[in-house]
């Protein structure tokens, strides 16, 4: 609902159609894009500081007066029913979908943002009309603003655009529980190749022990990281490995993702895992750890370069996070994680009685 309703609001509004919406973003020198994940949705654009005041008018008006028209909404669905086809032979993200599925199942968390085709098919335009009044107009929202311009000018010009939002109060969840056993979601494709993705319990985004798990991961993954090194060119096991640490509001996740031929499975499977008790047993080295904290403070500061990273970053602390200080504190946050920490956070999640697995194994095709 909220993903066809974000897509959908762009294609009009009161004053403008889809394409005056288009025509007017592409005089600015931008355009306007909205995403919803899971925990938040939005709208952004960006142009020239010069335009800021006519930007946040036509964004304004997109948030705050969309009509949902009925032919936009047929289209918006049926290009995020194509998207979803696309989804389903992506050997990525398919199988991390199916471990995410299953590993909250039960839980929002385990829904997932695009929908499915059932539940695509099933909105209407009144639908939208009422989600709008309901969780856009009356939301937990925030207006946030990067760029060479004035605070309290680029303030004043803020609430004077969006007369119509109202605070509320957010709904509250609770935090879902990772299942106490493994579990295991497969799909089969006529593919010459099996991905699996592989997911532990990870701290969530107020735990500072996510910066342990970032790490982790970046000691685990990447070109000269342990998994590649071990399981692609020592065994030759893998097309490609990687590793990443995640976090939610209320839960965490750590992904291990391979991908390798279906006779190989099993045994790739068992060298991803014995990784993972290295992990829980062993110290990483200086060395690991040197590279893997001068990658992730190297890689933040040319995130920060961009506007849009830091706007991402900025919505995120405020909604998710303790407080702004947070977005100065990522180096030393980073610089201050020793391998003790990390061989304790393996030890706490890194179960593998409670691993959850997404596989999409290939049958019937020779390479």
């Amino acid at each position: 609902m909220t993903s066809l309703m974000v897509r959908t609001a762009i294609k009009g509004t009161e004053r403008r159609t889809a394409a005056q919406i288009a025509e007017d973003s592409e005089l600015l020198g931008g355009s306007v894009g909205g995403a919803a994940g899971a925990e938040n949705f939005g709208w952004a654009i960006s142009v020239p500081s010069v335009y800021a005041d006519a930007a946040l008018e036509l964004l304004a008006d997109v948030i705050q007066h969309p009509t949902f028209p009925d032919d936009a909404l047929q289209t918006e669905r049926a290009v995020a029913i194509a998207d979803l086809e696309l989804l389903r032979d992506d050997m990525y993200r398919f199988p991390v979908r199916l471990m995410t599925q299953t590993a909250f199942a039960g839980h929002s968390y385990g829904v997932p943002a695009s929908g499915t085709e059932a539940s695509l098919a099933a909105v209407n335009a009144d639908d939208l009309r009422q989600w709008h009044r309901t969780r856009m107009l009356a939301a937990p929202a925030v207006i946030a603003v990067v760029g060479d311009v004035e605070p309290d000018e680029i303030a004043a010009a803020v609430a004077k655009c969006f007369p119509l939002l109202h605070p509320a109060t957010p709904h509250e969840l609770d935090a879902p529980r990772w299942p106490a056993e493994a579990r295991l979601a497969v799909e089969q494709r006529e593919k010459a190749q099996t991905a699996l993705a592989l997911g532990f319990p990870a701290p969530a985004r107020g735990d500072d022990d996510r910066f342990a798990a970032h790490l982790i991961a970046g000691v685990a993954s990447g070109l000269g990281g342990r998994f590649f090194d071990e399981l692609r060119d020592r065994q030759s096991l893998a097309y490609t490995v990687s590793a990443y640490s995640s976090e939610r509001r209320l839960a965490g996740m750590f992904v291990a993702y391979i991908a390798t031929s279906p006779e190989k499975e099993d045994v790739a499977r068992d060298g991803l895992l014995a990784e993972f008790a290295k992990l829980r047993e062993q110290l990483v080295t200086d060395e690991e750890l040197t590279r893997a904290k001068e990658y992730a403070i190297g890689t933040y500061a040319i995130h920060q370069a961009s506007g849009g990273a830091v706007l991402g970053d900025l919505v995120d602390a405020w909604l998710f996070g303790r407080n702004l200080r947070e977005l100065e504190e990522h180096d030393a946050r980073v610089r201050a994680v020793a391998p003790l920490a990390m061989r304790d956070l393996a030890r706490r999640y890194f179960d593998d009685g409670r691993v959850v697995q997404g596989i999409v194994r290939g049958v019937g095709k020779a390479v």
